[in-house]
């Protein structure tokens, strides 16, 4: 008896079933159908004839929909998981690469986050950040722009310079914030000379001079000085005008001077000053060579 046309269809049938099972689609389709089916009989099956479900009945139900479908998650993860974690291992190596390539713009943004919601740093404020002072003039995700502020006359005039700060820096730079300074300032200066003069005699003309300078601002001052105190919850130095007299290594009298006044007159009334004090220190001088003349022309 010839067999052959049997076997030729058992090994149609089996390349059949073997294509079938290389399909993954197909078979992960098959599985969602046949248990959803399977669902839907067990549903109906619960509910019987029921047109009001108990308490009981819906807590099998949700059983059964709940047991499902980890079944058919559980068995689309099994049939697909080669896929899955090559998948997952491409999506890592992307992600690291995009990482590393946009570290610099993540950290901009970072920045930016910080910068918004502790509000260092907002347009119109000056700040100092690192060694960088200025008036924030413009900001946007990635960066803030900040107009300059001359910070080594200490004249807090504009000096033109426009900088472009990437947002990153306030994730690593301490920012300051001298938004007070816009209209008051805590000016300090000092005065170095040769230990020619009565100190004491030239700190008395000193803190008359800074009086009689700041006496048309003093309430304004004052008010002013109040209003940082409140806004700030913290003490900070008073107000009136302040003098400290030490010495160098060398001998020479240092004169630190602080005064608070408005900004745009701090550089002017430190001229002022000085120039009041040279002029004292100068008169002094000649006196004391004048009379150090006399005593030799005496002895003579």
């Amino acid at each position: 008896m010839d067999l052959s046309p049997l076997n030729e269809g058992i090994g149609s049938v089996n390349e059949v079933l073997t294509n079938i099972l290389s399909h993954k689609l197909v078979i992960s389709a098959a599985i969602i159908a046949a248990l959803l089916g399977v669902r839907f009989l067990f549903v109906r099956l619960i509910r019987q004839k029921s047109e009001v479900l108990s308490e009981e009945q819906r807590r099998r139900i949700s059983r059964a929909k709940n047991g499902v479908f980890a079944i058919i998650l559980f068995a689309l993860i099994t049939i697909w998981w080669p896929e899955l974690r090559q998948f997952a291992l491409s999506i890592a190596a992307v992600a690291v690469a995009f990482v590393i390539a946009s570290k610099e713009l993540i950290l901009c943004f970072s920045g930016a986050v910080l910068r918004t919601t502790s509000r260092s740093a907002t347009v119109g404020d000056w700040v100092e950040v690192g060694d960088i002072r200025g008036e924030v003039i413009d900001q946007n995700i990635l960066s803030s722009v900040i107009q300059e502020i001359d910070k080594e006359s200490s004249t807090y005039s504009y000096t033109g310079r426009t900088i472009t700060l990437p947002n990153s820096v306030f994730l690593t730079q301490p920012v300051k914030n001298m938004n007070f300074m816009r209209r008051f300032v805590f000016h300090k200066f000092a005065i170095h000379t040769e230990p020619k003069v009565n100190v004491f005699e030239a700190k008395q003309l000193i803190m008359e001079k800074l009086q009689a300078y700041c006496e048309e601002f003093t309430e304004l001052g004052k008010r002013y000085h109040s209003f940082i105190v409140q806004r700030s919850g913290m003490e900070i130095p008073t107000p009136e005008p302040s003098i400290s007299v030490s010495t160098t290594t060398l001998g020479k009298n240092i004169f630190s001077v602080t005064v608070f006044c408005p900004t745009p007159q701090a550089a002017e009334i430190e001229q002022r000053i000085v120039g009041d004090f040279m002029e004292f220190y100068y008169k002094r001088k000649a006196e004391l060579s004048k009379v150090t003349s006399d005593d030799s022309q005496n002895e003579g």
